[in-house]
């Protein structure tokens, strides 16, 4: 069944891709929005609470402007995914730009690999497809793997289409272990909920907050310097990556001290472009545990 929804809709997927952009804006303006937003009401819940509980001095109208623009914008990232199935290296360049490349190149002739950490901002997908045109590095992504087999590797064959390479996430250390000919960029978005007694937390947004600890514990087992990619947007469809420096050497960093910086850098990226962040998602679903402080909370499993 799963094959069959595949080859039924990838016929659509393949045209729809070819559609000139301002085609596919005007399909996210005049079908998209009213249906999803108006119509169906997507996760209209989880997004108000989002953002009341992440906003909460902003007045009823600002919240109110940026659901709305959040859902015009998820709209848009919807046809801008589809329109990557068919992105030429020459569209990329046009819609995805790159500053503060040349942080890595001292890494990079010292044979260095670097760990890149960043958030749902933005169009994600033209951002993991275009930079390995533009970077010295290796390009590496841990990703979850898709329900349906041939979706997932539709996506992964266009993801990695120029020279990054995309692999299923409960495989990132047996991956990172391998040799490779080049020194590597791991790139990873770390915005979603973490579980709660294998987490970092802080306050992130005016809540506590749990953060995946593979950001700061990779770091400090390979030895990877840090950046942070910061997002904004120059108008539709045109983002701008701009790297920044969190740290040359982790082991030298207070504990907890990467986390809670990728955190801080991540706020400010979000406050500053809040329609392209993903609201929709349940961000804040698991509740701090009682008793314990900011920081790692690692709970080990009892060997009984």
């Amino acid at each position: 069944m799963q094959a069959f929804g595949y080859f039924l809709l990838y016929p659509f997927i393949f045209i729809f891709s070819r559609l000139p952009l301002r085609v596919l804006y005007y399909l996210s303006d005049y079908l998209l929005y009213p249906v999803l937003y108006r119509m169906l009401g997507y996760r209209t819940k989880v997004v108000r609470l989002n953002i009341n509980n992440a906003l909460p001095e902003y007045s009823d109208a600002q919240k109110l402007k940026i659901e709305k623009d959040f859902y015009h914008y998820l709209c848009d990232l919807f046809v801008e995914t589809i329109k990557s199935f068919s992105t030429s290296p020459e569209f990329l360049a046009k819609h995805v730009k790159y500053k503060n490349v040349e942080l890595l190149d001292k890494f990079y002739a010292n044979n260095k690999s670097v760990l890149l950490t960043l958030g749902h901002i933005g169009n994600y997908e033209w951002i993991a497809k275009s930079i390995s045109l533009e970077l010295k590095h290796l390009f590496l992504v841990p990703y979850h793997e898709m329900s349906n087999p041939s979706f997932d590797s539709l996506f992964k064959k266009s993801r990695s289409a120029f020279g990054g390479v995309f692999f299923p996430t409960y495989e990132t250390i047996k991956v990172l272990r391998r040799e490779f000919e080049r020194p590597i960029l791991l790139g990873l978005a770390n915005d979603q909920s973490a579980p709660p007694n294998k987490a970092y937390w802080t306050r992130f947004l005016n809540q506590d907050t749990s953060f995946f600890v593979g950001t700061e514990k990779m770091a400090i087992q390979f030895g990877y310097p840090v950046v942070f990619g910061h997002v904004s947007v120059k108008k539709r469809g045109e983002y701008t990556l701009t790297l920044m420096e969190i740290t040359e050497d982790p082991a030298l960093m207070p504990e907890g001290e990467i986390m809670k910086q990728h955190a801080k850098m991540l706020e400010r990226n979000i406050l500053e472009y809040p329609k392209y962040w993903l609201w929709s998602h349940r961000r804040w679903k698991h509740e701090m545990p009682e008793g314990i402080p900011y920081g790692f909370n690692i709970v080990k499993k009892s060997r009984a």
